[in-house]
């Protein structure tokens, strides 16, 4: 397939990408007390497909970026956000591509070949994709169903590729989906080889399914138990009369948050709002940070039931 300037984009090397994704990180990071990574040792070399659940919005998109300090992952998200032409070209630049789902219809589901091109190829040239394997986020520890995408681009990518792609689950486990701050845990599971599971004997259909159930039944494995907060009362007691004057000087970032989140219909962007204006008002950020990390000595978790 002849390479367009739009397909190298997303692979090659940019610059601003990778001006910005230090200070990225470094927000995504901030934005929580604790950040915690457990198995890293498990993603395989080779050509890798993340299959992370989806349960917080951007936020989780943000969180597998720092699998990969500095280094682009390539993502997929739902085409309904590519719509808008200056919106397409910003998430190209920022190595994220369109997927249809299926209720979008048939013509636009056609559409997701060209999708897996782009990302055959991002594998092809060292990049790791990303596919949220739920299709969709939900602010839960448990799981919808899993969709059969990410397996019918590991097994095409093998293909074209001539070498096995590795699907390796994720677990995102937030301490609190409502509210910012607090701890989050990023956990990586056994890969799973695709193409040993097409045999030739057995319905492509029934393959798909026992790689679905599979990958739910990991991803779920590896949620539920995000890390205890650590506790400092001591050291925040010290720093108490610092900390009133960061509340003054993070306003801008902590009353546009608060807005944000009363304004919004889906609360789990709480974390991407928070997020999102630590990015863009860089001046205000050390003062919230040091908001955030006093507040959350006495702040008590929000508690989930387990779906």
């Amino acid at each position: 397939m002849p390479e367009s300037a739009t397909m190298k984009s997303l692979w090659e090397y940019s610059s601003g990408y990778h001006f910005w994704r230090p200070y990225v990180d470094f927000c995504a990071r901030s934005t929580f007390s604790r950040v915690e990574i457990e198995g890293k040792e498990r993603i395989p070399g080779g050509y890798v497909i993340l299959a992370p659940n989806h349960c917080c919005t951007l936020m989780d998109a943000l969180m597998i970026l720092l699998l990969y300090p500095r280094d682009p992952v390539c993502f997929g998200a739902r085409a309904d956000i590519f719509r808008k032409e200056r919106m397409a070209r910003a998430l190209r630049w920022l190595k994220i591509l369109p997927l249809s789902r299926e209720r979008d219809g048939i013509r636009e589901v056609a559409k997701d070949l060209d999708t897996f091109e782009e990302m055959t190829e991002c594998l092809r040239h060292g990049l790791p994709v990303c596919m949220f394997s739920e299709g969709r986020h939900r602010a839960e520890r448990g799981m919808l169903p899993v969709k059969k995408g990410i397996f019918r681009l590991a097994r095409e990518a093998s293909a074209k590729l001539g070498a096995p792609v590795n699907v390796v689950p994720v677990g995102l486990d937030y301490e609190d989906f409502f509210r910012p701050g607090g701890t989050v845990a990023i956990r990586i599971g056994e890969a799973i080889p695709i193409a040993s599971q097409f045999d030739g004997l057995t319905p492509d259909k029934d393959v798909y399914e026992t790689l679905c159930e599979d990958l739910r039944r990991r991803d779920l494995g590896l949620i539920g138990k995000p890390p205890s907060r650590r506790r400092h009362p001591v050291l925040a007691a010290l720093l108490s009369p610092a900390v009133a004057v960061a509340a003054v000087l993070s306003l801008p970032i902590s009353l546009a948050a608060a807005v944000l989140i009363a304004r919004a219909k889906d609360k789990a962007w709480a974390h991407t709002y928070t997020f999102a204006l630590k990015l863009v008002l860089p001046l205000f950020l050390p003062f919230h940070i040091v908001l955030w990390w006093f507040l959350r000595q006495f702040i008590k978790p929000y508690s989930h039931e387990k779906a």
